[in-house]
């Protein structure tokens, strides 16, 4: 592709997205300091700063999980939407496709502990949305406590990956399994 588009393509592909800057709400909770220096030369930088936390804990994620391939693209990308610096509700389908393929051999089962996972993140975007309701529709000043909100779901999104984690049983894809010994 490069061939053909030149630096259009690297920069629409990779570079867009390291240096992307949305100043409108969304979960994300680096929303409010990028809406805050958008139009200041301190904007490029947060950008950047915004993206480092993020490439560093997808990249670490990725070399701790890389042996189980399923598992790993669950958690990278959890951290990926966690961790962006734009997050709108669609991001999440992003992760949730994976969980019929993680969760059998995850030792939580959905009695106690799922639940309370799945109310952790529902009650985290319930905070997060009654304040995006007053901001939009009532038209009052509810960035502080919107940015706040958007912190109180990345909190919960972290907490909620490192229970993920600490019970998953990692399945190598490759390895001594069945499938790759039918392979050789």
């Amino acid at each position: 592709m490069y061939c053909v588009y030149g630096r259009e393509f690297v920069h629409e592909t990779y570079l867009y997205h390291v240096a992307r800057k949305d100043h409108r709400h969304n979960y994300s909770m680096w929303f409010l300091p990028i809406y805050l220096t958008f139009r200041s030369p301190a904007s490029v930088a947060m950008g950047l700063l915004s993206f480092l936390p993020q490439a560093v804990v997808v990249a670490v994620l990725g070399f701790a999980y890389g042996q189980d391939l399923y598992f790993a693209a669950f958690a990278q990308t959890f951290a990926f939407v966690a961790y962006n610096k734009v997050c709108t509700a669609q991001y999440f389908m992003w992760y949730m496709c994976f969980l019929p393929v993680i969760w059998p051999y995850n030792s939580q089962r959905l009695a106690f502990k799922g639940l309370t996972l799945l109310g952790v993140w529902f009650g985290s975007q319930a905070l997060y949305l009654q304040q995006a309701y007053r901001l939009e529709f009532l038209g009052e000043n509810t960035f502080a406590r919107l940015w706040i909100a958007g912190v109180a779901i990345f909190v919960a999104n972290n907490w909620i990956l490192l229970q993920i984690m600490a019970t998953q049983r990692i399945v190598p894809l490759f390895g001594s399994s069945s499938l790759a010994k039918k392979t050789r």
